[in-house]
């Protein structure tokens, strides 16, 4: 991964025992900032639909909070396949990304045209992008939930990069159709305000304190 400003050794806090920590998503993205960081998270997929929920532009941080509880809960309670994947795991982490744009929500584009709608959409304009983060906590059920804002300003983006961008599948699986540090690295005329990883899925920055706080709690409790 290309880091557009920090590095991701900025937050790194030493490797945690992989089965301590269970990452609720298939984002390649998140697995990434969370090793950046020293984690080492075994990895396993909500079968949750997230499409089917409704985000609203106005409460888009407690929306996305949610989003990522029901993908946590949803594995948390799978106990028989957590504890057989994961038997020493202490804390399920799950995490949702949309952008916000003209009062409208922005997920992930369907397809290509989709992805060229959206993106078309967000030049010379300033997308919202949020993060909610829900961490569940094994011992005791209980749940700590965080959210981030950043707001991204789209130049005029040419042409050309959009079809470069769309062409190599930049878009696929990725809230508002793109990837910042990719973007960045491709000279896109892109700036931001805050958090660049909270852009790309984990708000990085108040997350991995608070990480490291909850698994040396459960560890001296235990």
């Amino acid at each position: 991964m290309t880091w557009p400003r920090s590095s991701a050794s900025d937050f790194l806090v030493g490797v945690v025992v992989s089965d301590e920590l269970v990452l609720a998503s298939t984002s390649p993205r998140r697995r990434e900032l969370l090793n950046a960081a020293g984690f080492n998270p075994i990895v396993i997929a909500p079968s949750v639909d997230d499409g089917g929920l409704t985000i609203r532009a106005s409460h888009a941080r407690e929306d996305c909070c949610a989003v990522a509880w029901f993908k946590a809960a949803q594995i948390t309670r799978d106990l028989g396949r957590l504890k057989s994947l994961a038997p020493t795991s202490r804390i399920v982490l799950s995490a949702d990304t949309v952008c916000v744009l003209s009062g409208r929500v922005i997920g992930k584009p369907r397809d290509s045209a989709h992805a060229r709608e959206l993106l078309e959409s967000t030049r010379n304009q300033t997308q919202r992008v949020v993060t909610g983060v829900c961490l569940i906590h094994l011992a005791d059920d209980s749940r700590t939930m965080i959210a981030d804002c950043v707001d991204v300003h789209f130049g005029a983006i040419s042409d050309r990069q959009l079809t470069e961008h769309l062409e190599r599948g930049g878009w696929r699986g990725r809230a508002g159709g793109y990837n910042l540090a990719e973007i960045v690295a491709a000279g896109w005329p892109v700036t931001y305000s805050g958090d660049e990883t909270t852009v790309i899925g984990l708000p990085m920055r108040l997350l991995v304190p608070l990480l490291v706080r909850l698994l040396r709690v459960r560890e001296d409790e235990s």
